[in-house]
């Protein structure tokens, strides 16, 4: 049986959602490393949505561990790519065994890799919600509107009494 409540965060997902009850953040004591790459097995629309994907997060944000993954998530749009020109060309029903009209196949396909799409882009940050996570680590915490109101500032106005 498995662990009872919700599963535990990631310690920088919990960071960057705030942590009100100031509740020790448990810190993963693996590091992955390495610079992601692209598998040689990937068809030439595969490797191309990789190569976005790589040149448009930030830098080191991604490890070699994350390579799968990317892999994974560029199989499924070059899929979902192929399928889609099958359906333009062909229409939206073939005819079926009966000799009736039958929605196309390709349209699971589509709908199957752009679940997989989904779920995958939310791991590697592709999403506008986590690409705005994201962005609150590289630019840490917004400064609080009370910074500056106690400190320096009080020392200088008193040093010209």
């Amino acid at each position: 049986m498995g662990a009872r409540g919700p599963k535990k965060k990631l310690a920088e997902i919990a960071r960057l959602e705030g942590n009100p009850g100031k509740r020790k953040i448990q810190e993963s004591t693996v590091k992955a490393s390495g610079a992601p790459f692209i598998p040689d097995y990937l068809d030439e629309d595969a490797r191309a949505c990789a190569e976005v994907i790589l040149q448009s997060m930030p830098p080191e944000l991604y490890t070699k561990a994350d390579s799968g993954l990317i892999a994974d998530y560029a199989t499924a749009w070059s899929i979902k790519k192929q399928a889609v020109a099958r359906l333009a060309a062909e229409g939206l029903t073939v005819t079926g065994s009966q000799g009736q009209d039958v929605k196309h196949p390709c349209i699971n396909i589509i709908s199957e890799m752009m679940r997989l799409n989904m779920a995958q882009g939310d791991r590697l940050g592709l999403d506008p919600k986590a690409r705005q996570a994201l962005q609150l680590k590289a630019d840490e915490k917004p400064k609080s509107k009370f910074e500056g109101l106690i400190g320096a500032s009080v020392s200088s106005d008193l040093s010209k009494h």
